[in-house]
């Protein structure tokens, strides 16, 4: 997914500005320019007039923003503080860099990052950084003034720190000096964390802006030794900011105790585009582009403004995609809809076709019913009604042989053997007799002689037992046809 996002790295005299369009497959520098500050305006008014020569000659149409200010704005804090949480960190920060800032904490904007344990066990160590409300206020409004929300906005050359914290070819920590025309900073980073922040005035003549950086440089080194923590010796310096024009970078490289380099984002991340090769001043334009890349690739850093809710920019910015998006969802609901409602209209005209038939089926079956209500009801009813007055098979016997049945039986008994019977149930494969005899020996007798009718297949005694008084028995034959 391609975004665009717009660097802005605004300094004391003037900002500069640069587009990067990213993809999965590269970051390309869309278009960069500098625009200067008119000197004698108003307060706010030069910084809204460079922002609007870069807004007129830039198009910036749905591009996100990231924002730098001069460092020397910013009050930076190492602390430690009693727990790992950023949660608790941020509640109790205040409290504990208030003693050391020369103004109310209620009057400034603090952030921080973590930096691991501390050197006192169970302390956790802190980079904290503080800017004035008045002066980011002055800022934000100047943006506001060109249409610009920024995702992030941080101090000067803190973002080259970060990239050079990643660059695969280091080796140890790094010092990074960011000269801007009237002021300088420098961070000390070891791997991705950014450890130490010192910011300072400078001089406007070069030769002494060269002595007062050798001062502040060899000041960090013995105070980076003091300090101790995780923080190496750095074995490097990296030079990066437009302040550095003018000066005799082979006498300042040469009186450092530590090897220095000068700034090339653009070239060690492998960034193409930006026009002519020779109208990009890396000095001048490696600020800008790393506050770019660094928001492209989300590294965490130190910010003093959060943009508006992510899902409301969103929506303003791919609001006709999204008008378009549901027209065409509510025009695909509305044909599923009339597709749902025309099959509903097919299957009952069907219905209606089948109780049509069934209908005809029972007229033809029950020509002499009146009145037709529920033909199918009527016709199971009317089934069942046969039915109960045809004899199947297993259902009954005929009367003859019911007859024929009982002269069996009255002619298979002996006349001597005394018996009464109470019930005879005649089943399609067989008969239950239940009657009464004078004894148990009777009962056996009685099942003997009906076994030698041919008609009878088997004879059971179901039961057979005295009644209350004692003199008779009660049975109960079963005899299979």
């Amino acid at each position: 997914m391609s975004r665009k996002v717009l660097g802005l790295d605004i300094q004391t005299n003037s900002v500069r500005a640069v587009l990067v369009k990213s993809s999965l497959r590269e970051s390309r520098i869309a278009a960069f320019m500098s625009a200067p500050i008119p000197p004698e305006s108003e307060d706010g008014e030069g910084l809204r007039t460079a922002l609007q020569a870069i807004t007129a000659n830039m198009d910036l149409k749905d591009a996100d923003c990231a924002v730098s200010i001069p460092a020397v704005l910013f009050s930076c804090r190492n602390a430690q503080v009693p727990f790992p949480n950023p949660k608790k960190i941020r509640m109790v920060l205040p409290f504990e860099i208030e003693p050391s800032l020369p103004f109310s904490v209620e009057d400034v904007v603090i952030d921080f990052s973590v930096l691991g344990p501390g050197t006192t066990p169970g302390q956790t160590e802190v980079l904290a950084a503080t800017v004035d409300k008045t002066r980011l206020a002055s800022v934000l409004e100047a943006l506001s003034a060109v249409h610009i929300d920024p995702q992030r906005l941080t101090l000067s050359g803190l973002s080259i720190a970060l990239w050079t914290g990643r660059n695969p070819e280091a080796t140890g920590a790094a010092l990074c000096l960011d000269v801007g025309d009237t002021f300088g900073s420098l961070q000390i980073v070891d791997g991705r964390d950014v450890r130490l922040i010192r910011s300072f005035p400078l001089p406007a003549a070069p030769a002494g802006r060269d002595r007062a950086l050798h001062h502040h440089i060899r000041t960090t080194l013995g105070a980076l030794a003091d300090l101790g923590g995780e923080a190496g010796s750095p074995t490097e310096a990296v030079l990066s900011g437009g302040g550095s024009t003018g000066m005799d970078l082979e006498r300042f490289a040469a009186a450092l105790p530590i090897a220095l380099r000068t700034s090339d984002v653009r070239q060690e991340r492998r960034v193409a585009g930006g026009g002519d090769a020779s109208d990009w001043d890396p000095a001048l334009m490696d600020g800008a582009l790393a506050l770019a890349l660094a928001e492209i690739e989300g590294l965490e850093s130190l910010s003093f403004h959060r943009s508006q809710f992510p899902g409301k920019k969103i929506l303003s910015r791919h609001r006709e995609n999204l008008v378009k998006t549901g027209a065409l969802a509510a025009a695909v609901l509305v044909l599923m809809f009339a597709s749902l409602l025309a099959e509903s209209l097919s299957q009952k005209h069907r219905l209606e076709g089948l109780d049509q038939q069934i209908a005809a089926v029972f007229k033809d079956a029950f020509p002499e019913a009146k009145k037709v209500a529920d033909p199918y009801q009527q016709m199971k009813i009317n089934l069942q009604e046969l039915k109960k007055g045809t004899s199947q098979p297993g259902e009954s016997l005929p009367a003859a042989r019911s007859i024929d049945l009982l002269k069996y039986i009255s002619d298979g008994i002996s006349e001597d053997i005394s018996v009464v019977f109470d019930r005879l149930v005649i089943g399609p494969d067989a008969i239950l007799i239940s009657g009464t005899t004078a004894a148990f020996n009777a009962v056996d007798e009685i099942k003997v002689q009906l076994e030698r009718i041919p008609a009878f297949k088997k004879v059971t005694i179901s039961s057979a037992n005295t009644d209350r008084s004692g003199k008779e028995v009660n049975f109960q034959l079963k005899v299979d046809l």
